[in-house]
Formats: structure tokens, sequence, C-alpha cells
């Protein structure tokens, strides 16, 4: 099974230009935007960077502000369209097209990611050129005034409390993490459950219970939810992930404890929460906690077993 992660397609047509580069998205955040632009080889004649840009953008996180010197400093320009909506990556005449936002999330370059679609379309694609000529015209050119301006009211309503935190983008914490990939970190799956409706302190060993915390900041459940939704919610983080995928594959066979350990070791190296031992016995626990009916234990518990294909619903 082979995942397709969107920002490496953004990387792959930036590293591509040789004339110009265009960046749309509503949201875009400064440690995303910092690996894409990395990408822009020297000696482009235009680097054109457009979003939203609006106080309760960066009042709630889904949007930076110093993305405008990261742009400057390669000597591209910011624009704004306080009504943008739409996500675009254009090199020369290559584009990228759908509905991923210029943050590590949204790109998957952090995990867990959101389900997002970037496709590939030429840049002669009928209405193309006529609607980046629209949405420049229409976009207001960025500079330190207005980003003060805006700084200023998203403060206002931060002083309001009348910011939701979106689960679109990463927590601002975790961006200067060089951890790519989320790994479950509670030793019992059963528990984020209890965690999720806000009880479980007092009745868990404190370790696990932050533990549980942890999975759920980076799980961003809707609130809500019932509990066989919670648990078919969770299977499908789970089941996005790559980490997981080629772990599924490894499982059709007969996965053991040791070619676990590993696999993990190969894979993650110091990211690993715990020992690879430990980071194993919590990973088999949720595999079989939250896809019963695909994962089974054999040999004392030693091999995990695919049983069937990860379902889909």
């Amino acid at each position: 099974m082979s995942i397709v992660v969107p920002g490496d397609k953004a990387l792959d047509i930036i590293r591509s230009a040789t004339e110009s580069v265009l960046i749309v998205a509503p949201y875009i955040k400064s440690a995303a935007v910092a690996r894409l632009i990395a990408a822009v080889p020297r000696g482009i004649r235009s680097i054109k960077c457009i979003t939203r840009w609006l106080p309760e953008d960066i009042a709630s996180g889904v949007c930076d502000l110093d993305i405008l010197e990261q742009i400057a400093a390669r000597d591209g320009e910011l624009f704004v369209h306080p009504h943008l909506h739409a996500k675009y990556y254009r090199a020369d005449d290559r584009c990228l097209v759908g509905s991923a936002n210029l943050t590590k999330r949204g790109l998957g370059w952090s995990s867990p990611s959101n389900v997002e679609l970037l496709v590939e379309v030429p840049a002669t694609f009928e209405g193309l050129s006529e609607w980046e000529v629209a949405l420049i015209k229409a976009a207001v050119p960025a500079n330190s005034a207005l980003r003060d301006q805006i700084a200023k009211q998203a403060e206002k309503l931060k002083e309001k409390g009348n910011v939701a935190r979106l689960p679109e983008v990463e927590l601002d914490e975790d961006e200067t993490q060089s951890v790519q990939f989320w790994i479950p970190l509670c030793p019992v799956p059963e528990k984020v459950w209890a965690v999720y409706r806000g009880i479980g302190e007092d009745s868990m060993v404190a370790s696990a219970y932050q533990a549980a915390k942890k999975d759920l900041a980076a799980l961003s459940p809707p609130a809500g939810l019932s509990h066989p939704l919670f648990n078919k919610y969770v299977a499908g983080i789970l089941r996005q992930m790559p980490l997981m995928a080629e772990i599924d594959q490894l499982a059709t066979h007969g996965l053991t404890d040791a070619q676990a350990h590993t696999f993990l070791t190969e894979n993650l190296g110091n990211e690993l929460p715990y020992a690879p031992e430990d980071t194993w016995r919590v990973l088999k626990d949720w595999l079989t906690h939250f896809f019963p009916e695909t994962y089974r234990r054999e040999v004392g518990q030693e091999v995990l077993v695919k049983g069937a294909e990860l379902s889909n619903s």
C-alpha cells in the first residue's frame, strides 16, 4: 500500500521550477512554508504567495504572521485575499489543485495528517490562467503595516476569548519537533475514550493519563462522539498513517515481536517514544483494540496476524 503525501508532490513541482512559482492557500504555517520555499531553485524570476490572513486565522493559529518575512527573504511577494478558499500550487507550467493548505498537517508532513488531495493539471487547463490573473488583481499586497494591523486585531480577539482552535492545523508547540509520525502513547487504549469524556484522571496512573491526553491532542477528535463513532474515528486516523500501512502489510504473513522491534528501530530510530519493545506493545494493543476483527495475536501474543483487509467503512 503506497501513501501519496501531498506535500511531497508540491515539493516535486516546486523543485522543477525555472521561471515562476505561485502558492495559493487560505492557511499557511511558517514551518510548512519554510520547507516549501527552501525547495524553490535559486534564480527564479517570480515567487508569489496568496493567503487569507484574517485576524481570526491568526488568533486561532491556523495561519502565521512571520510568513511575510520568510517569503520576502527569497525575494517573494505575499498577497492577501479575505475570501480565499482555493488551494493551488504552480511551478511554471505544472499545477496542483485540491484541498491541502500549506500546513504540515495539510501536506502530510505531520502525523496524524488531514485527509487531503492535490491533483496535477497542466497550466494550460481551461480557465486556470484567467483565474490566476483575476485572483492576483483582487488580492492586496501584504506589508509590515498590514501585518501589524492584523496582529493587533488578532490580540483583541484573543482577549475577548472568541477564538476556537481548529483541527485543520497542528498545534504551534509541535512545529519545532522533528517527529514525522504520531505514535500512540497510552498503554491502555480503551482508557483514551474515558479521557475524551473528561474522566479517568482519578482512576488512572498519572503517566497513562498524560499519555492519553497527548494522544487526544494529536488525534483532535470532534466533541460529542458516541463510543462507537469515537472508535471509528481513531481507527480512521490509524488507517491513513503510512507507518500503520506498512505494519498492516507485514502482519499479513505474521509479524513477530522481534521483527516489529527491528522495523520500528529502522524506521523511527531516535523518534521512538519508548524503547522498541514498549512502543510495539502499545501499538499492538491499539491495533487489536481498534481493529478487533482485523488483527489477532498468536503464539502467546508474540505474533500479530492480519486476518482480513482493513475495512474502509
